[in-house]
């Protein structure tokens, strides 16, 4: 019964040996790698939406600039005619214009530069994600390690403490024996007495 006992550990033991070959991480870590990469996902969707946001800016520039060509040429047609009104309503829409376009480009200088701040944060991030994958890979390692150190050596500690009462209990079954072996002698001596007697 007790080597079935001993049998049955040293193959949960086994089993638990195998689990820890499994590379088994903990999900904290696994759960912050998912929150960095989130984080590079979103800073790269961000980065696409600049680059649209920067597209339509310039389109909108663009626009404000043939405004502006458009005004000077009613304005110079307004004062080759000698309508002055015409001509100052030419002159008030071109400033609004040239301010428009000036605050278009002002934004999508802005907006570049927000940009190629976010790609070199992208390249960072992708860089610390790639660090902290190589990270976890050597921490789920030395964590499986020391936890099989532990385990294991509470293991040869628990088969040692199996061995001994083993041991006892054989030691013990051996007295028993020798004590039933010599009741036996004893109680044949006891006959031969009595006959003899």
């Amino acid at each position: 019964m007790f080597e079935e006992l001993r049998d049955a550990f040293r193959q949960a033991m086994a089993n638990f040996r195998e689990e820890l070959n499994r590379e088994d991480v903990p999900e904290a870590v696994d759960r912050l790698l998912v929150g960095m990469k989130n984080e590079v996902a979103d800073t790269k969707a961000r980065i696409s939406a600049l680059e649209a946001e920067i597209r339509h800016t310039l389109l909108a520039s663009q626009k404000a600039s043939a405004e502006i060509e458009t005004c000077l040429r009613r304005e110079a047609r307004a004062n080759q005619i000698g309508d002055e009104e015409t001509a100052r309503v030419a002159r008030e829409y071109h400033d609004k214009y040239v301010r428009q376009r000036d605050v278009h480009e002002g934004k999508a200088r802005a907006l570049r530069e927000e940009k190629e701040f976010l790609e070199g944060e992208v390249d960072s991030m992708l860089d610390k994600v790639r660090e902290a994958q190589v990270r976890r890979d050597s921490l789920a390692a030395s964590v499986g390690r020391t936890g099989a150190r532990d385990s294991i050596g509470s293991a040869d500690d628990l088969f040692s403490e199996l061995d001994r009462m083993a041991e006892k209990i054989g030691e013990e079954e051996r007295r028993a024996d020798a004590a039933a072996d010599l009741d036996a002698r004893l109680a044949e001596l006891k006959n031969r007495v009595a006959e003899d007697g």
